[in-house]
C-alpha cells in the first residue's frame, strides 16, 4: 500500500549525502582526477537505483489502484485505523525488503566492479 515509501525517504537521504560528500571531495585538492568525485559517483549509483525502485513500486501500487490523485493519495489511509496499520506493517516488512534488497544489489556491483577494475591492473602489469 505504501511500501515505495521507504525506498523514497532511503533516495532522499542518500541524495543528500551524497551532495555532503561530493562537497568534501572537491576539498581535497591532493585526489588525482581518478579518484576525485568516486565516492559520490558511487552514491549517486545508489541513489539512481532506490528511485528506480520507488518508481517502480509506486506505478504498481497505482495499478492496483492504491494509489489515487486525490488526498489523502493512499487509499489505505482513508480507509480507517485497520488498514493503516496494516499499511505500516507493509511499510515495515514489504518496503525494508525491498530497499534492502536494492542496497545488496548496489553493494553487488559496486564489488564486481572493483573486482573487475583490480583484474584490469594485473593484466595491464603482466603485460609490461
Amino acid at each position: 500500500m505504501a511500501c515505495f515509501l521507504v525506498t523514497t525517504a532511503a533516495a532522499i537521504g542518500v541524495g543528500a549525502a551524497k551532495h555532503i560528500v561530493r562537497h568534501n571531495e572537491k576539498k581535497k585538492p591532493e585526489l588525482e582526477v581518478e579518484e576525485k568525485f568516486i565516492n559520490s559517483k558511487k552514491l549517486g549509483y545508489l541513489e539512481l537505483t532506490l528511485w528506480g525502485g520507488a518508481i517502480l513500486l509506486a506505478g504498481e501500487h497505482a495499478f492496483h489502484e492504491e494509489i489515487t490523485y486525490k488526498f489523502p493519495w493512499l487509499t489505505a489511509a482513508t480507509e480507517g485505523p485497520d488498514a493503516v496499520s496494516e499499511m505500516l506493517t507493509e511499510m515495515g516488512t514489504i518496503g525494508v525488503g525491498m530497499l534492502a534488497i536494492l542496497v545488496v544489489a548496489w553493494f553487488a556491483g559496486i564489488f564486481i566492479a572493483r573486482l573487475a577494475k583490480k583484474h584490469k591492473k594485473k593484466l595491464a602489469e603482466a603485460e609490461k
